[in-house]
């Protein structure tokens, strides 16, 4: 009994090709895992640096909520805090009125308010409503012809000077 097995020509090339075959895809396989590895490797060493740098900012905050809490007695919000109750920058356009003393002794309009409120000078504080730039000379008269602030110019002694007159607004200019 001789179970020697004679290959043909034909089997031991189709033999050859498919090892030849497994060991490119082994070697594939195994340049593939070596990549993963990598790729995971550099993910954890990615959030290694973010877990430091987190820790050192925690660290920061602790330190300066020390001495934030000994010279001032409070603590210090953060920065999420800041950002979440943050207003937008926007120019606010409408009338407003400068107080001083507890009384309104101008009243204006502007298309950029806060601009405009660093112009005047000797007033104490201030306040606004907001109004549609279209409706401002109507607003501010109104309020001039209410509340006769005495920083606005006088027609007389019983009108002061607005955008528009009393009898206009009124409707009743003949």
């Amino acid at each position: 009994m001789n179970n020697l097995k004679i290959f043909t020509k034909e089997q031991r090339i189709e033999w050859a090709k498919k090892s030849v075959a497994t060991r490119k895809a082994n070697r594939e396989k195994r340049e593939e895992m070596k990549v993963r590895a990598l790729e995971r490797k550099i993910g954890l060493m990615d959030e290694i640096e973010a877990l430091e740098k987190k820790l050192a900012h925690l660290k920061r905050m602790e330190s300066m909520q020390s001495v934030s809490c000994a010279l001032t007695g409070k603590a210090l919000l953060s920065e999420e805090e800041i950002v979440k109750a943050a207003f937008p920058w926007e120019d606010v356009s409408g009338v407003y009125f400068l107080i001083s003393e507890g009384k309104v002794v101008y009243v204006g309009q502007s298309v950029c308010i806060y601009s405009r409120l660093r112009t005047h000078i000797n007033f104490d504080k201030y306040a606004y409503v907001l109004c549609p730039t279209k409706m401002m000379d109507k607003l501010e008269s109104l309020y001039i012809h209410l509340l006769r602030p005495e920083r606005n110019g006088n027609i007389s002694n019983q009108q002061k000077n607005a955008p528009i007159s009393l009898d206009n607004l009124l409707g009743t200019n003949v």
